[in-house]
């Protein structure tokens, strides 16, 4: 199994591979003339945007047609402000958020959103768009890693909040804090934590994932929003390891071994306002950035292997694109994501705009089952088939009554995942005339 294969995708798998082998173990067979259906595919949610930070759920037998029959909401509760998204394992969900004591990372419950434990990371972050954390709690091997909008950064076990080891990568490396507070969300890469901190010398660091101690440090450029991206590169030896930061001023690629910086681009927006995750095409080779506000644009880069390093070309740069606080989605040939308080579909190869809709209004996107749930900010979701020849919109459901709800939601084991400022809601998405 390959080095780089994570945890998350072997539970996927090992869950296909025991639905699909239920009925033999209990000796049932269809009746005759009638086949055996196909066990629905679930999968927890550890990362960022997913177990593969693309914003992309594998899993099947989801009700969608909620013109037909809309979906039920499982539990809904208080929480705190924050815009940390969630990430779902074992039954537990885990987020950040602000209370009257500071900033905590919280595990809930997943089946009725109950406080299991909570870990006081750091002060409040205090902001006029919201207080609290950005980041997202990273889950892996037992562990639960997260960054707060101080720079406070922790390892905790996942079962108890029982602290491994922290520390503050602004007062470790002398970073500045920026604008709207530390917002990107570490990356594991094996045995390394990836962390974006912004200061000189000092852009980006590895640190052991086991001990918080420094592996390796490299660039030098402010920190942005945006969080580190592992890609495997198509060359000559194989699909090359390569990570991929949008810093505040910079697009760079490093090796992950070392954090050697292969190539890299200027990168200037206002307020250094780099927020959307990058995303890559393996097939194409094509990696997709974009930001929003006055200097908004998007920009696709192909990406090749020459004596085991990555280089990068521009393809296109255009406006058609300007992801503000959340990125796009790539289902198949095709970009989904908003272009401000559009949704547009674009071409990824060419940049073309398919079709754009005013939908929900402005707001985040998971895709899932070629459909993609479309949140807006005022709380109101929408299923809308990934298409590119026309807005093709399946009903809609009001996930929370919000005045902002940045946060992308989450999806795991057929339950989504939606939060605001103020409250955390589960609605249940399983299908039972697919079961």
């Amino acid at each position: 199994m390959h080095a780089f294969m994570g945890e998350q995708a072997v539970k996927t798998m090992i869950s296909i591979a025991l639905g699909a082998g239920l009925g033999f173990l209990l000796g049932s067979e269809p009746c005759a003339g009638q086949e055996s259906p196909a066990a629905s595919v679930r999968e927890d949610w550890s990362d960022w945007r997913g177990p593969r930070r693309d914003g992309i759920s594998r899993e099947t037998g989801l009700l969608l047609e909620w013109k037909k029959r809309p979906p039920q909401r499982r539990w809904q509760r208080p929480l705190g402000s924050g815009y940390s998204s969630m990430t779902i394992v074992e039954g537990r969900v885990f987020t950040m958020a602000v209370t009257a004591d500071g900033e905590f990372v919280f595990a809930l419950d997943a089946s009725n959103g109950k406080t299991l434990w909570q870990v006081r990371s750091g002060a409040t972050f205090e902001d006029s768009y919201g207080d609290g954390p950005r980041g997202t709690p990273v889950v892996d091997h037992g562990r639960v890693y997260a960054l707060g909008a101080h720079g406070d950064l922790l390892c905790l076990q996942t079962a108890t909040g029982e602290e491994v080891w922290r520390r503050n990568i602004l007062k470790d490396f002398g970073a500045p804090n920026i604008r709207w507070g530390i917002s990107s969300t570490p990356l594991i890469v094996d045995d390394h934590l990836i962390v974006q901190v912004g200061a000189k010398t000092a852009s980006i660091v590895s640190l052991n994932k086991s001990t918080g101690k420094l592996v390796w440090q490299t660039h030098d450029d402010v920190s942005g929003y945006s969080s580190p991206l592992l890609i495997r590169v198509p060359g000559p030896a194989g699909p090359l390891p390569h990570i991929v930061v949008h810093c505040g001023r910079s697009l760079v690629g490093v090796a992950p071994s070392d954090g050697e910086v292969q190539w890299k681009f200027p990168w200037l927006t206002t307020n250094d306002m780099n927020i959307a995750t990058p995303i890559f095409d393996p097939q194409r080779r094509l990696l997709f950035v974009s930001a929003s506000r006055d200097t908004g644009r998007c920009s696709a880069y192909r990406l090749t292997v020459t004596d085991n390093k990555v280089r990068a070309e521009e393809v296109y740069t255009n406006k058609q694109m300007r992801n503000h606080y959340n990125g796009c989605i790539l289902v198949g040939d095709y970009l989904y994501g908003f272009d401000n308080a559009i949704l547009k579909c674009l071409e990824l190869e060419t940049g073309q705009v398919m079709w754009e809709d005013r939908t929900v209004g402005k707001g985040s996107l998971l895709a899932v089952q070629d459909h993609l749930l479309v949140l807006g900010e005022k709380g109101e979701m929408a299923v809308v088939v990934a298409t590119p020849e026309k807005y093709v919109e399946k009903g809609r459901f009001p996930v929370l009554r919000s005045r902002r709800a940045w946060t992308p939601p989450a999806l795991a084991q057929g339950h989504l995942y939606v939060r605001d400022l103020q409250e955390i809601t589960s609605i249940d998405l399983n299908d039972a005339a697919a079961r």
